[in-house]
């Protein structure tokens, strides 16, 4: 390339921009991914400043059953425990989200997170 360029009789000379320093708040996670043929649930579990997950996760829902795929991020954990525990409030949102089959693989799922302890089944006690 070249670095100089004539404008008329005078010849300018090309000055290189700096770059900018991007400050970056880079956060560490932690993810947990089930698939069907009919869903793929995704949950992300973040780490504060010093490196201990915070209390809770994130499920992204992907409903492939139709193209376009439609994708949904779920952050209620009281919610995810009224799914799983067929809660009237929380169960008409799901049936609107998914189909039997997938408040099947959602429920599973759920479970899986309590079990490896990043939903906490007793709400009341958490201190989210």
């Amino acid at each position: 390339m070249e670095r100089r360029i004539k404008i008329g009789d005078v010849w300018y000379v090309r000055e290189e921009q700096p770059i900018e320093e991007i400050e970056m708040n880079v956060i560490p996670f932690d993810g947990r991914v089930f698939e069907t043929d009919l869903y793929c649930f995704e949950a992300t579990r973040l780490y504060d400043d010093e490196c201990f997950p915070y209390k809770g996760c994130d499920i992204n829902v992907t409903d492939k059953r139709a193209k376009p795929w439609k994708e949904e991020l779920l952050d209620n954990p009281t919610w995810f425990i009224g799914v799983l525990e067929n809660n009237p409030e929380s169960m008409d949102e799901a049936r609107e989200m998914l189909c039997e089959q997938g408040i099947a693989e959602f429920r599973a799922f759920v479970r899986d997170l309590i079990n490896v302890g990043w939903v906490n089944k007793n709400l009341e006690n958490d201190n989210n």
